[in-house]
């Protein structure tokens, strides 16, 4: 497949995916970002203003799509 050099990857791909190392560690992130986000919404109910951490499911969006476009046009 193409793009097997890390610097031929999009610019969001590549901040997206800064300091991660490989696959699993993209993924453990994207999961934390999930996690943090459900606990957000779940404590928004105690106190309203931490709904907005249920924001950080975009964080977890942009996590997934880094992996499968390194998934799709190159390796790991």
């Amino acid at each position: 497949m193409g793009h097997d050099n890390r610097e031929d990857r999009p610019w969001w791909v590549k901040l997206g995916l800064w300091g991660l190392p490989n696959r699993a560690s993209a993924w453990a992130c994207m999961s934390f970002a999930i996690g943090i986000a459900l606990a957000c919404v779940a404590y928004g109910f105690v106190d309203m203003r931490f709904f907005t951490g249920g924001g950080m499911v975009f964080a977890a969006l942009w996590y997934w799509a880094c992996i499968r476009w390194v998934d799709q046009h190159g390796r790991w």
